[in-house]
C-alpha cells in the first residue's frame, strides 16, 4: 500500500495537470496553423535543388518540425516566428514569378496535379496537421507545454481542440464520399459534371458499402478496445470529462468509419446534408436538453451515461466528416475550369514566345509576365476559397454569439463550424503556393521546349510534344498537352489513396495503383488502354510519408507516448530537456515515417 500510494498520487497529478482548463484564443491558433503552412513553403524553396535524401531530410526537420516544437513549448515567440515566416514566404512566392525557370518544381508535375483527385497540398497539410498531433499528445504531459494549448474541458478553444477535429476534416477529404463526389467516368476535368455530378453517381452496393465499413470499424473498435483494457492494467492517467469513463478516440473514428462507407450521399447533397446535420445537431444541444446533460458532472450507471461525452460528439463530429468531404468535392470541380484556362494560356504563350529561341537577357522578364498571366485563373479560384474561408469566420463568430460558444466536448455547431474555417485556412497558403509553383513549372517547361525547338516541330506535325526538360531529380516535367492525363484518366495524381486515420477511399477503386518510396505509377486501365503515369510526390518528404501512413504513425505515436509517461515522471522535466525529448521523440516518429514509405508498407483499414 506504501508503494502504491506515491503512483496514485502522480496519477491525479498528471489527470489535473490536463484537466479544467479554459483553452486560448482562436487567433493565437490561427497564428500557430500559419506558421506550419508558411514554414513549408520556405522549406520547399530552400530545399528545392537538394537531392541527397539525409539533406532534405534534415531541412524538413529543422524548419518545419523543430520550428513547430519550440513554438508549442514557448521557446519561439509566435507573433515575431509569424512576421518572419510571413516576409519568407512572401519572398519565396515573389521569386517564383520573378525567376520561374529557376523556380520550376518538378515534383508538381504542373497543373496536372492540382487537376487530380488528390491535391498534393491537401496531402501536405494532412500530414502537417497528423505531424502536429503526434507531437502534442506528448508535450501536453510536460509542464513546457502551456496550459492554454491543451484540451479544453467544456467551451473554448485549444491547440489541440483543433487538432482532434482537424483529424476528423482531414479524413472527409480523403473520404469515401469524397473520392466518389469527383470521379466522373472520362470527365474528371469537369466535362461531365454540369449537372453536379448527379448524372454520373454510382456508388457500390450497399452490402460492400457495409462489409467494408464493418470491417474498418471493427479493426478501430479492437484497437479501442486495446486502449482501454492496457490503460486500466497500467493504470495509466484518464481525462474522463474528454470522451467518458471507456470510450476513446478510437471508438469515434470506428463510427465515422462504418458511417463513412456505409451511408453513400450524391455529390450535390454533401454540402446540405453537412449543413443540416450541424444545425440539426446544435438544435438538439440547445433546445433538446442533450447539452446542458453533456456539460453536467452527473453521470448514470448506464454505458450511456458513463460515456455521454464521446456518443454525443460522434454527431458533430460526423458533419464534420461530411464537411470535408464536401470541401474536397468542392476543391475538385471548382479548379477545373481554372486549369482549362491555365492551360489556353500556357498554349498561348508557348505560340507567343516560339521565335524567342534560346536564353537571354529578357528571359526572365517574359517569363515573370508569362508566369503572372498563367497563374490568374488559379489565383481567381483561390481568392474564391479566401472568400469562403473569410464568411466561415463571420459564422464562427455569429453562432458564439447568438448559439453557443465553442465547445469540442459536444462538437457543436461553432466548433465544426471553426474546424473547417481553422483548415481551410492552413491550407490556403499552401494552395497558393502550388498554384505559383505549378504557374513556374509551366513556363520553365514551354521556355525549354522552344530552347530545343521541339514546339515548332511539334505544331507542324500536330502531334503531342513529349519532349520535356529533366527536372531536379532526374524526373521530367510533364508538357502542356499531357497535363490534363491525370485528370482525363481519372487518376489519383496527388496523394493516391492517401489511408487516413479513418478509413479513405481503398473500398472505392477505380484503377490500380501502385507505390514505391520517391515516385508512384498510376495506372488508368479500367478507362481503356494502358497508359501510366510516373508521378513524383510534391511536397516534403516527412510530411507525405506521414500522411500516407497516418494510422501507423498515430498508433506508434501513442505507444511511445505511453511508454515516456510511464518511464518517468514528466511533470518534473524542466523545460529544455522536455524539448529535447521531444525532438528525439518526434525524429523517431518522422523516420518511422520515412522508412515505412521506403519500404512500401501501408497499414490501412
Amino acid at each position: 500500500m506504501h508503494h502504491m500510494a506515491p503512483h496514485a498520487n502522480l496519477k491525479a497529478a498528471k489527470e489535473a495537470f490536463v484537466a479544467s482548463l479554459s483553452g486560448t484564443s482562436k487567433l493565437e491558433i490561427f497564428a500557430i496553423v500559419a506558421t506550419i503552412s508558411l514554414s513549408i513553403v520556405v522549406c520547399e524553396h530552400a530545399k528545392a535543388s537538394k537531392q541527397h535524401m539525409v539533406t532534405r531530410f534534415a531541412l524538413e526537420m529543422l524548419l518545419i518540425i523543430y520550428p513547430q516544437l519550440l513554438i508549442c513549448t514557448g521557446a519561439l515567440p509566435l507573433w515575431p516566428t509569424l512576421f518572419l515566416l510571413v516576409l519568407a514566404a512572401s519572398a519565396c512566392c515573389f521569386w517564383d514569378i520573378a525567376h520561374p525557370y529557376r523556380a520550376a518544381n518538378p515534383d508538381l508535375q504542373g497543373v496536372g496535379d492540382l487537376a487530380g483527385r488528390r491535391k498534393s497540398f491537401v496531402g501536405i497539410f494532412r500530414g502537417a496537421l497528423m505531424a502536429a498531433t503526434c507531437l502534442c499528445i506528448l508535450a501536453v504531459d510536460f509542464r513546457a507545454f502551456p496550459r492554454r494549448y491543451a484540451k479544453t474541458e467544456a467551451y473554448g478553444t485549444g491547440y489541440m481542440d483543433g487538432g482532434v477535429g482537424g483529424v476528423v476534416l482531414a479524413a472527409g477529404l480523403v473520404s469515401p464520399a469524397a473520392g466518389l463526389a469527383h470521379q466522373p467516368p472520362g470527365g474528371a476535368d469537369g466535362s461531365d459534371v454540369k449537372d453536379g455530378g448527379t448524372r454520373w453517381w454510382r456508388p457500390p452496393p450497399l452490402w460492400r458499402r457495409l462489409l467494408n465499413g464493418l470491417r474498418a470499424a471493427t479493426v478501430c473498435w479492437l484497437l479501442g478496445l486495446g486502449r482501454l483494457v492496457t490503460t486500466r492494467a497500467v493504470d495509466y492517467q484518464e481525462h474522463v470529462g474528454e470522451y467518458g469513463v471507456h470510450w476513446n478516440f478510437f471508438w469515434t473514428i470506428a463510427v465515422l468509419a462504418l458511417l463513412g462507407h456505409a451511408v453513400a450521399l450524391p455529390p450535390p447533397l454533401l454540402a446540405p446534408v453537412a449543413i443540416g446535420l450541424t444545425l440539426g445537431h446544435q438544435a438538439v444541444l440547445s433546445w433538446g436538453g442533450l447539452g446542458p446533460w453533456v456539460m453536467s458532472e452527473e453521470r448514470g450507471d448506464d454505458m450511456i451515461s458513463l460515456n455521454k461525452e464521446g456518443i454525443v460528439s460522434c454527431v458533430g463530429f460526423w458533419a464534420l466528416y461530411l464537411w470535408g468531404a464536401a470541401l474536397a468535392h468542392a476543391l475538385h470541380i471548382s479548379v477545373q475550369p481554372a486549369v482549362r484556362d491555365m492551360r489556353r494560356r500556357g498554349s498561348a504563350a508557348s505560340l507567343k514566345g516560339g521565335g524567342g529561341g534560346g536564353g537571354g537577357g529578357s528571359a526572365s522578364d517574359g517569363g515573370t509576365s508569362d508566369a503572372i498571366a498563367i497563374a490568374a485563373p488559379l489565383v481567381r479560384w483561390w481568392a474564391q476559397f479566401v472568400l469562403l474561408d473569410v464568411l466561415l469566420w463571420v459564422a464562427v463568430a455569429a453562432l458564439e454569439a447568438k448559439v453557443e460558444p465553442i465547445s469540442r466536448r459536444s462538437c457543436n455547431a461553432a466548433y465544426i463550424v471553426w474546424i473547417v474555417a481553422q483548415c481551410l485556412a492552413g491550407m490556403l497558403p499552401l494552395a497558393l503556393w502550388q498554384t505559383l509553383t505549378c504557374a513556374a513549372s509551366a513556363v520553365s517547361t514551354q521556355r525549354e521546349r522552344h530552347r530545343d525547338g521541339c514546339g515548332a516541330e511539334g505544331s507542324s506535325n500536330g502531334q503531342a510534344v513529349d519532349a520535356v526538360p529533366e527536372g531536379h531529380y532526374g524526373k521530367r516535367a510533364p508538357s502542356w498537352e499531357n497535363v490534363d492525363a491525370g485528370t482525363n484518366s481519372g487518376s489519383c495524381v496527388g496523394d493516391a489513396e492517401p489511408p487516413g486515420l479513418i478509413p479513405a477511399i481503398s473500398s472505392f477503386p477505380s484503377h490500380s495503383l501502385r507505390r514505391n518510396a520517391d515516385e508512384k505509377t498510376v495506372s488508368a486501365a479500367p478507362l481503356g488502354g494502358d497508359t501510366q503515369m510516373r508521378m513524383g510526390k510534391a511536397g516534403p518528404h516527412v510530411l507525405q510519408a506521414i500522411n500516407s501512413n497516418q494510422l501507423a504513425i498515430f498508433l506508434a505515436a501513442n505507444l511511445l507516448t505511453g511508454a515516456i509517461n510511464l518511464s518517468l515522471n514528466t511533470l518534473q522535466v524542466a523545460d529544455w530537456p522536455a524539448r529535447a525529448l521531444l525532438g528525439t521523440y518526434m525524429t523517431g516518429v518522422c523516420g518511422l515515417a520515412l522508412m515505412l514509405e521506403s519500404r512500401g508498407w501501408r497499414f490501412k483499414l
